[in-house]
């Protein structure tokens, strides 16, 4: 079954304010709400080449299973840092509802699989219809990221670094 994208447009988006964490290589700490990485990977709300989306996880052991499951063993010998970030938007689509999924024709195993051609899909079409991001369950573990569309992002909205650890 193809999803019905164009049902996008008649989602009543939702506000998030809140923490979210993010957590990065110790080289990349200065660099930590950077999309810059996106150019060179493919991700599963990204095609290959596209900055300005942000991933993040609504609790820390989330952003750290995520960087786990995407780093190469080498990799992960270097140290790892953990941001909370502050974070208040006003236009979110919530994929974790199922009522939301079953509208457009999704599930929620089509947002964690690995062929990321549905997911990237949603993740133009929503950006298209004026989301500023999406909240998902993690394809990692239990819980949920919140991708944010930074050039959706308007009056009001707000992105900080409140701590590193």
């Amino acid at each position: 079954m193809r999803p019905n994208l164009k049902a996008l447009s008649s989602f009543t988006p939702i506000s998030f304010e809140g923490a979210v964490y993010r957590v990065v290589f110790e080289g990349f700490k200065n660099k930590v709400l950077s999309t810059e990485g996106n150019r060179f990977y493919p991700g599963r709300y990204h095609l290959l080449g596209e900055t300005g989306i942000l991933y993040a996880s609504l609790t820390e052991e989330i952003a750290i299973k995520e960087i786990e499951r995407h780093a190469s063993r080498n990799m992960l010998q270097e140290r790892l840092i953990a941001a909370k970030i502050n974070v208040r938007l006003h236009k979110i689509l919530d994929l974790t509802q199922t009522s939301t999924l079953l509208r457009l024709g999704l599930s929620k195993e089509d947002l964690i699989s690995s062929d990321y051609s549905v997911t990237q899909a949603l993740s133009v079409a929503a950006r298209q219809a004026g989301f500023q991001g999406l909240i998902v369950p993690s394809a990692t573990s239990k819980g949920d990221n919140l991708i944010i569309f930074e050039n959706n992002l308007g009056k009001g909205c707000l992105i900080e670094i409140e701590d590193t650890f």
